[in-house]
């Protein structure tokens, strides 16, 4: 990669590591005000109006390209699967069980990434394992024992999140549909907007409501999640399956951050050693997963 892609690269991965972890405490707070579904579209939908206002600005032509042929299917397959597939349980969940199980959850991503990779036959440093396993166990001494309900459903609703999401990246990783970035995340959050609209009436979902629009946590959320995706899109053919997950770690630790300074959560002894084991773990990890050629 050239110095200019090395750097965009590792902006997207810092990226994806806060972004991600803000988002929890925020959606369960939000989601005590806002029904999930109507949040999800609320999301999409918005993340699709901002990313095609930059398309206009920045790469107007690009437009020409979409081709309605076989290249979207699989734009069409990730997009579903990220949302309303991952989104919707996920935001389903958090008013089920406590953010930070969800988080311990979106955890065990770089774990299925490499049990995944090492199945299909791809390489991966001994460095980059131990840094995935110490770093897993961290996740579980940061979270701790959660306070708040957790329900079966919650959990499942979670971990089909945690699936949707690893499904949806293998997918476009794949069978990338070749579009711009820019254009290709554009489509891909449109679709979902779509499939979340579609859902809708299926799972019985309240009527929507402009003024949740204009929410606090609800403008942050679109706008990290038009971010995020532009980023996270953007990094999957650059960097290894488990640094491009690795997000699922840092996530957690942010999260307990974002709680202790925005909600007035605690953090115990046990967790902040945690979180400085399991950056450890994470620095083992890029260190030797640099390149998806390594993986």
């Amino acid at each position: 990669m050239s110095r200019r892609e090395t750097i965009l690269t590792w902006v997207g991965v810092f990226g994806m590591w806060t972004l991600g972890g803000a988002i929890y405490p925020v959606m369960s707070d939000v989601t005590k005000v806002v029904a999930p579904l109507n949040l999800v579209f609320y999301r999409s939908f918005g993340s699709a109006c901002i990313l095609f206002l930059l398309v206009l600005i920045f790469q107007p032509r690009s437009l020409g390209e979409i081709r309605w042929n076989k290249r979207l299917i699989p734009l069409v397959a990730a997009s579903l699967l990220f949302n309303p597939g991952c989104a919707g349980t996920l935001a389903w969940a958090s008013v089920k069980i406590p953010g930070a199980i969800t988080a311990l959850l979106f955890g065990s991503l770089p774990a299925i990434a490499t049990i995944y990779g090492i199945l299909v036959g791809r390489r991966t440093h001994r460095m980059a394992l131990a840094g995935v396993v110490i770093a897993t166990i961290a996740v579980a001494f940061l979270i701790g024992h959660p306070s708040g309900t957790i329900t079966t459903p919650g959990i499942i609703a979670a971990l089909l999140s945690t699936l949707s999401w690893f499904a949806a990246t293998e997918v476009w990783v794949t069978f990338n549909p070749g579009y711009p970035l820019l254009l290709a995340t554009f489509m891909q959050t449109l679709v979902g907007a779509m499939g979340s609209l579609a859902a809708r009436p299926i799972l019985h979902s309240p009527a929507l409501h402009i003024h949740e629009v204009f929410i606090g946590g609800v403008i942050f959320l679109t706008c990290a999640f038009a971010t995020q995706h532009l980023m996270y899109l953007g990094i999957s053919s650059r960097v290894s399956g488990m640094v491009l997950t690795s997000f699922g770690f840092v996530n957690p630790l942010v999260a307990a951050l974002v709680g202790y300074f925005l909600f007035s959560q605690k953090i115990s002894a046990m967790q902040a050693i945690a979180g400085g084991i399991l950056l450890i773990g994470v620095a083992l990890v890029v260190k030797n997963e640099r390149s998806p050629k390594t993986s």
